[in-house]
Parts: structure tokens; C-alpha cells; sequence
């Protein structure tokens, strides 16, 4: 016999950039998260590679200035305060490799979904592209709902 309670979704990580598919990817897992009695977790993630010019990176010396994730602090922020008050939704911005930081995450911190956009055009170019949302498909061992 089947045992659905393993099927419980407790804890929802939706990464976000800013896009039109990542905005509806937000509205789906909250929805689930409402139905599901679930956590969302809405992740960005600044790549460095995107943001700073190779020059610049070696003049940094390894210091990532604090500049880097203050635009993204603050689109998440604007997201986090729309969301139903019903629904519980924690943020945090993360610096690296966007397909890589969301499937350290989600592994690392036992996600039970992840709800993401198939392909971001955002403010935060090159987050979500089509090449992000395989990598982690092949790479997450949770379910991955892709939001068109």
C-alpha cells in the first residue's frame, strides 16, 4: 500500500529573477504552498560572471562588494512583501553560479519542491535561461515543477 504522507510538501524553493516566468513560477508555489500547509523559500542569485567585468573581478581582489546583492535584496524584498500573509515566505540572496547555488540548496537544505520559471529575461540577465532550469532537472534529486 502507498504511503502519501512521503508526498508531503513541506518546503517549496522557488529561485527568482525578476522575469515574467519567474513571477508565475511565485504565484504557482504559492499557491501549492496554501494548499500544502508548505514554506517558500524565493532564492536570487547574483552570478558574478554576469556582473562584474573580468577586470574588475581581479581588482576586487576576492571582496564581492556589498552593491552586488543590494538590487537583489531589494526586488526580493517587493515580492516577499505581495505575498499573501497567509503564506509563509522567507528570501535570501545568494553569489555564484546560478544553476549550481539552486541545486546546492535545494539538496543541502532538504527542499521538498522546486517551482521555477523554464527561462528568466530579467533585470538579472542570464538567471533563468533554459540552460539553468536543465541543469537542475538532471541535477535535484525533489521534483521540479517548470513554470511557463
Amino acid at each position: 500500500m502507498m504511503d502519501f504522507k512521503d508526498s508531503a510538501v513541506k518546503k517549496i524553493l522557488v529561485p527568482y529573477d525578476g522575469s515574467e516566468q519567474a513571477q508565475q513560477a511565485v504565484k504557482r508555489a504559492a499557491h501549492i504552498a496554501r494548499l500544502q500547509g508548505a514554506t517558500l523559500m524565493l532564492l536570487m542569485v547574483v552570478d558574478l560572471n554576469a556582473e562584474v567585468a573580468a577586470f574588475e573581478r581581479v581588482s576586487m581582489d576576492g571582496y564581492v562588494p556589498a552593491e552586488l546583492k543590494e538590487g537583489a535584496y531589494k526586488e526580493i524584498a517587493k515580492i516577499q512583501r505581495e505575498m499573501p500573509e497567509d503564506i509563509h515566505v522567507n528570501s535570501t540572496v545568494e553569489l555564484g553560479s546560478p544553476a549550481e547555488t539552486i541545486v546546492e540548496t535545494a539538496e543541502d537544505e532538504g527542499y521538498d519542491l522546486i517551482v521555477m520559471g523554464s527561462r528568466g529575461l530579467g533585470r538579472f540577465e542570464g538567471f533563468l535561461m533554459g540552460s539553468v532550469s536543465q541543469y537542475v532537472l538532471q541535477h535535484v534529486h525533489c521534483p521540479v515543477l517548470v513554470v511557463r
